[in-house]
């Protein structure tokens, strides 16, 4: 008996502490969940206290000004590369047997990208004399003559063979040409250097010119150290490594062309030789053109890459936080040459419109567009029979048109898909949006 007591004693005790455990725990339960619930309840007090935020307002449109403005056009050509066939072609022999030049109708290809110019220029990749034979970057007196009938105004002269005859070659270049009423730029015939500016329409245009360097007939380069005056070269090392792109002379020019008035500034430069046949910019040239519109310049046109690379529209803000519209053309490639290799025959016009504000006299690049040429031969002819000439330029969609019409450039089936074949690479090369018959690219003021 007094083991069952025992046992029943221990059963009692542990009933107990059961007991108070349960108690205990639904004690915690409790609070914890009193916690939890004024937790809960002073979130909801917080967030009913916080207002709702009213809707966003729609922003109003800016309201761009309007301006009543006129508008001037700037045409700018590929590089007529000298060479014998042109010369060749251009030759004629008069009554008395005399032989002269004549260049006439080998650039009648590219009058109708000029009509509407205030402003034409090209680049003219060659000396110009009366004497002598007339071969490689070297062309008789007519073509000057031929530059200005067809509808140029100006000329840029600075390229790697404007020494191949030394000082006296430039400096005969550069009269042949301003003696038929050509301006000149970057190659000069006295020492006393000065800027073209061209008033156009109410705005002053200024233009600088830079060549990489001086190739010369042979290997080595033509110095101009006794003559510094007599070309703008872009490279202090032009006669070794030609990479170190003089920007303190650069900057200067800019400067003292800003300074002078100047409304619009366009860069000529003439491209290392080792971005010929490329199809894009290279580093070199990307570099040097972001540097040119940074410090003011808001038109490069780029030449002796012999292969069209693309245009480029930018709106640049300044080291003194201004804006402008600029226009690049990396390439235009050869207008007038004798090369056949990928993508050599074909070229543009390049035709930048800039307003001018006539209230304010703000000034912009307004628009950009391209004509699309050609260079041809004989055999892409059908109408002519057996010419005496090889070489012909051509505006393309004038040739294509004629052909439908019967006219004297009816080309034959292969030249009629070369054309069209050089319009859809020109459309890749350049940009599509550009071409003249797609409507060209707008640009608004650069508020």
């Amino acid at each position: 008996m007094k083991k069952n007591g025992f046992f029943t004693g221990v059963m009692y005790i542990l009933l107990v502490v059961l007991l108070v455990g349960l108690g205990l725990l639904s004690y915690f339960n409790l609070m914890a969940n009193r916690e939890q619930q004024a937790a809960i309840e002073a979130a909801e007090a917080a967030e009913a206290a916080t207002p709702t935020p009213a809707p966003t307002a729609t922003p109003e449109p800016t309201a761009v000004p309007e301006r009543n403005a006129s508008t001037v056009t700037l045409a700018f050509a590929g590089d007529l590369v000298g060479q014998a066939g042109l010369a060749t072609d251009a030759q004629i022999t008069a009554e008395d047997g005399t032989t002269g030049y004549d260049f006439t109708d080998e650039l009648s290809g590219v009058r109708a990208s000029l009509e509407n110019a205030d402003l034409a220029a090209c680049t003219l990749v060659s000396t110009v004399t009366d004497s002598g034979e007339y071969d490689s970057y070297r062309m008789p007196s007519a073509i000057a003559s031929g530059l200005k009938d067809a509808g140029f105004d100006l000329v840029n002269a600075a390229s790697d063979h404007i020494m191949d005859r030394g000082l006296e070659g430039l400096t005969e270049t550069v009269n042949h040409l301003k003696n038929s009423g050509l301006g000149v730029i970057g190659a000069y015939d006295s020492s006393s250097r000065s800027f073209l500016v061209a008033t156009v329409g109410g705005v002053k245009v200024a233009f600088l010119s830079y060549t990489y360097g001086t190739a010369g007939t042979g290997a080595d380069p033509v110095s101009i150290a006794d003559n510094s005056w007599c070309l703008d070269i872009l490279t202090t090392d032009y006669m070794t490594e030609k990479e170190t792109v003089d920007y303190e002379k650069i900057d200067t020019d800019i400067d003292a062309v800003r300074q002078s008035g100047a409304d619009i500034v366009v860069c000529y430069v003439y491209w290392w030789d080792n971005t010929q046949y490329y199809t894009e910019p290279r580093d070199n040239q990307k570099e040097v053109v972001d540097h040119l519109l940074e410090k003011g310049v808001d038109i490069v046109i780029g030449g002796g890459v012999k292969v069209p690379q693309p245009i480029e529209v930018r709106t640049v803000e300044r080291e003194d936080g201004s804006k402008a519209n600029c226009v690049v053309c990396y390439s235009l490639s050869s207008m007038m040459s004798c090369f056949n290799d990928d993508y050599t025959n074909i070229s543009a016009v390049a035709s930048i419109q800039i307003s001018r504000d006539t209230d304010n006299g703000d000034v912009w690049i307004s628009g950009v567009n391209e004509r699309p040429l050609m260079m041809v031969d004989t055999d892409d002819y059908t109408d002519y029979g057996s010419p005496e000439f090889k070489y012909r330029l051509l505006d393309i969609r004038n040739a294509m048109e004629g052909r439908v019409q019967g006219t004297s450039y009816e080309l034959s089936d292969t030249a009629y898909s070369a054309a069209g074949k050089a319009i859809e690479d020109l459309h890749t090369l350049l940009g599509a949006e550009y071409d003249v018959a797609n409507g060209g690219v707008s640009m608004d003021y650069p508020y």
